[in-house]
């Protein structure tokens, strides 16, 4: 966490979150744990009033992809960044006219040479495996970061939905266990 923190673009991570929080449309694009990290993201965003969708089936990210435009952001997560499905979305993304950003946990992956902006998710040298947590934990690192910086181009607007979502929440109706 400390690398990630470290190596952190800070100007590619405000350009990112200014785009992000100005934007139509965010989608997000991961296969296997990334796209536990996607979705992940996609309820934090949401909870704050940026419209996200999380994909990670190719064919509806695709889908998605080609009808986004200038006004909304794509985020590819990818540790490797050589998942073929991320990179082909987030490829389509771009093509459609949306500001594309990778998160990947090195420089010079396919993905990062796709995306118009890139933010590294650094995974220590002793990575063993996919289903290490330390890449997981790495990208969200990141994605927290950029949390922040999207609330903080509203923070009073972002505080007031997260208000509103957590009252709605703490007032569902009882459950038939509780009846």
């Amino acid at each position: 966490l400390q690398t990630t923190a470290g190596a952190l673009d800070l100007e590619a991570s405000a350009r990112a979150a200014h785009a992000i929080a100005h934007c139509r449309q965010v989608d997000l694009y991961g296969t296997g744990g990334s796209a536990v990290v996607a979705a992940e993201m996609e309820h934090r965003f949401y909870r704050i009033g940026v419209s996200t969708h999380a994909w990670a089936d190719v064919h509806t990210g695709l889908a998605s992809a080609s009808m986004l435009g200038p006004s909304d952001v794509a985020i590819g997560i990818s540790n490797s960044g050589e998942t073929a499905e991320t990179i082909e979305m987030l490829r389509c993304a771009g093509a459609a006219g949306a500001l594309t950003v990778a998160i990947t946990s090195r420089h010079g992956t396919p993905l990062e040479r796709i995306a118009d902006e890139t933010l590294v998710a650094a995974v220590p040298h002793q990575y063993l495996h996919p289903a290490d947590l330390s890449s997981k934990h790495a990208q969200l690192l990141v994605l927290d970061f950029l949390y922040m910086l999207v609330m903080q181009e509203d923070y009073a607007g972002a505080v007031a939905k997260l208000d509103v979502s957590a009252a709605a929440v703490s007032h569902a109706p009882a459950s038939r266990d509780e009846m």
